[in-house]
């Protein structure tokens, strides 16, 4: 009879589901701020007198926002199919909802 060994309960193979399902709930939480950092991102340039390199930061991860951010969520859910890419799909999870959430959080401090 053969039996599978013990799955680890220490080191990266045991943290593999928990890790990939917080990054499946943030690519999904990134996706949803999409509009929101667009709206503000849109508003954003009517405070470039005042705080111009603050709107240009904004301006940057407004652009990052609605173009990078779905192809890295994208990316992410694919690499999940590929074990080769399971590293490069957890750096772009991680990295997916970087560029609404500063744009969001920038555009509320002007």
């Amino acid at each position: 009879m053969h039996q599978t060994p013990p799955a680890p309960t220490t080191g990266p193979a045991a943290e593999t589901p928990a890790v990939d399902e917080v990054l499946m709930w943030a690519t999904t939480l990134a996706v949803a701020l999409i509009p929101v950092a667009f709206l503000f991102g849109a508003l954003a340039p009517m405070a470039a007198e005042v705080h111009p390199q603050t709107v240009a930061v904004v301006t940057a991860c407004w652009w990052a926002s609605w173009t990078a951010t779905p192809l890295l969520a994208v990316a992410f859910r694919l690499s999940r199919r590929h074990p080769a890419l399971t590293a490069a799909g957890r750096w772009a999870g991680w990295a997916a909802p970087v560029a609404p959430t500063v744009t969001i959080l920038l555009t509320l401090g002007l």
